[in-house]
């Protein structure tokens, strides 16, 4: 895989987000897992804020924490390593049985 580009793999138990380059503009993990933040790129910023898809500045990291207590999910885990930063957003789990049992019954109702 390109170690040049933003790589996103997807797991049974997780989503892994990698970004080479690690941190923008001298920014370090200390200060980001603070609620510090360094535009990179002020024209979508600029079109984010005119859509109100932006809070504030800064929150995005504690809202991640956030979401996952509220969803009952295990703590995401930020990394810093080897000039990259990884993001592992983790997901609940379900048992398969119950989910393949669900979707028999599903197909039954259908059928008649």
């Amino acid at each position: 895989m390109d170690e040049s580009c933003i790589q996103v793999a997807i797991y049974d138990d997780r989503l892994e987000v990698t970004s080479p380059g690690g941190l923008y503009n001298g920014l370090t993990y200390e200060e980001v897992m603070n609620g510090h933040s360094k535009i990179r790129n002020k024209a979508i910023v600029n079109i984010f804020s005119q859509m109100g898809l932006v809070e504030a500045w800064g929150s995005e990291i504690k809202r991640i924490f956030n979401a996952a207590k509220e969803y009952g999910l295990s703590e995401p885990k930020f990394q810093e390593f080897d000039n990259m930063f990884r993001v592992e957003l983790f997901r609940s789990s379900f048992p398969m049985a119950n989910e393949k049992e669900n979707i028999g019954e599903a197909s039954e109702k259908h059928r008649r």
